[in-house]
């Protein structure tokens, strides 16, 4: 079984418009408000390609409905540890005249060290040997920088692989536990190390030290521009095709989700990077995040371009 964890949900806002003007009134303005998430935008994509997922994590206890429901139309499975109070809300702004994407993240309220703790051994309670974990995004205002990596060890402890795709503290923290996965995107590597980093040779050296600290698999996102792939002495670079953008928000936990599908169906080393490659240019075609077409992926692998540097 392939479980994703929600740890900061929030309710997204997406509003469509032909033009962003700061300072004017807009009425009548299209809009959709869904449940999101890394978690969820990674669990829709793992369905999409066939596989049974779980996303677990905390929920308010307000919004706890919504996401429940949400999730079954998904044909996602889903555990909730409660807390007090709503959801989060974020807005997205899409802009039709010229493809701009204006995304806005709330914080969301301060939980305690208790509730904390108690949340992590709620998740750790779902672990069984040979399941696949994906701990995505943002750690909730109050956690410790370590929680990640308490996950990741509890994980090792049960005999279950783990991806980690976070930022900033968490992502340092949680590499501690060496997770057998890690996808930061370039922006996430710089801040890791505290540098600029430019050009592919440069960004693969990085990758090699991220792998040198005990990660088995290292996948750096790289946008339109594909991936950066390591594990054992390969270390590949994954092109992708050019398509029409349409929204590129997602665009990185769909390649987690392709990541995790591949790694779940034993796929060789390159077939894996290909799949996930595929689900970043099928979703970046959509509006929406997680959303991808089974036939995009299995016709965009096989344009995937993939050569050893």
């Amino acid at each position: 079984m392939i479980y994703c964890t929600l740890l900061n949900p929030a309710l997204d806002v997406m509003y469509d418009i032909a033009e962003l003007k700061p300072g004017v009134t807009m009425t009548d303005v299209p809009s959709q408000i869904f449940p999101a998430g890394k978690g969820i935008n990674v669990a829709s994509v793992v369905k999409t390609l066939g596989e049974d997922v779980t996303v677990v994590g905390i929920v308010p206890e307000y919004s706890n409905k919504q996401f429940t429901e949400y999730l079954n139309r998904l044909g996602v499975s889903s555990r909730f540890f409660s807390v007090k109070g709503s959801a989060r809300i974020n807005a997205t702004i899409l802009e039709n005249a010229n493809g701009g994407t204006t995304h806005i993240s709330s914080a969301g309220a301060q939980l305690t060290t208790r509730v904390q703790d108690e949340a992590l051994h709620f998740i750790r309670s779902y672990m069984s040997e040979g399941d696949l974990w994906a701990f995505s995004g943002s750690l909730p205002r109050g956690f410790e920088s370590d929680s990640y990596r308490k996950l990741v060890r509890f994980c090792r402890e049960k005999g279950c692989a783990t991806m980690l795709d976070s930022r900033g503290d968490a992502l340092r923290v949680g590499m501690r536990a060496k997770p057998a996965m890690v996808k930061p995107n370039l922006a996430e590597l710089e801040q890791f190390f505290g540098e600029q980093i430019q050009g592919v040779h440069h960004i693969a050296l990085k990758g090699k030290r991220l792998a040198d600290m005990g990660v088995e698999y290292v996948f750096i996102s790289l946008g339109s521009d594909g991936m950066i792939a390591i594990h054992d002495n390969d270390c590949l670079l994954c092109s992708a095709p050019a398509v029409k953008v349409i929204d590129q928000v997602g665009a990185g936990d769909a390649l987690v989700g392709g990541l995790l599908v591949g790694h779940s169906r034993k796929f060789s080393f390159p077939e894996m990077c290909r799949m996930a490659v595929a689900c970043g240019v099928s979703k970046a075609m959509h509006r929406g995040p997680g959303n991808i077409t089974r036939d995009e992926v299995w016709q965009f692998m096989e344009e995937v371009k993939v050569r050893a540097i």
